[in-house]
Formats: structure tokens, sequence, C-alpha cells
């Protein structure tokens, strides 16, 4: 059975929490599960109505089945602002190229 098809029969279901604020800025996370386990989660905070990407983990197994960029995506929606990931690693500069 491929992924694609477990995927497609239990979808990711992802959960936004905030986790704190202080000084203007609210720092958040991004959580997806596959079932009932976090397969992945996406840490943010926003400042000066832009979310800045702090940290984005995605386990090694389920990796390259586009959790990540669903955790952008919903990022994306929820902000509606200007999405900025600076700081990157060789692996997630190729995943920012591949958006």
């Amino acid at each position: 059975m491929s992924w694609l098809f477990k995927l497609s029969q239990s979808p990711i279901r992802i959960i936004d929490e905030c986790t704190g604020s202080s000084h203007g800025q609210v720092d958040c996370i991004l959580k997806a599960y596959f079932n009932d386990r976090l397969v992945g989660y996406l840490k943010y905070a926003i400042f000066e109505g832009n979310a800045h990407i702090q940290h984005i983990e995605v386990a090694e197994d389920m990796r390259r089945k586009g959790i990540a960029t669903q955790l952008f995506e919903r990022l994306k929606e929820e902000t509606r602002g200007e999405v900025i990931h600076k700081m990157q690693t060789p692996d997630g500069a190729a995943w920012v190229n591949s958006l």
C-alpha cells in the first residue's frame, strides 16, 4: 500500500496553537497529525503583521509526502501576511525553492 493511498484514506489533520506572547510577538505552532500520530510541526511567530518561520520538522518516515507544504499553506491561509523564512538548512532551502 503506497503512502499516497494511506494519506488519502486518513488525511493529515492540522492544529494551530498559540503558545505565548511578549513584546508584540505571538509565538505559535502548527501540528500535523496522521491518524493520532504527530508527524510534523511548524513553529512560527507573528511580529509586525508577518509570520516568521522559526522551525519546521517532519518525522523521517513521513518526509517527501507534502506534509511540510500543507503546514506552510495553512500558515499562509491563517496569517494572510507575508511569510518570512530567512535562516535555512540546505534541506530547508531546497524545500522553499520547491514552493
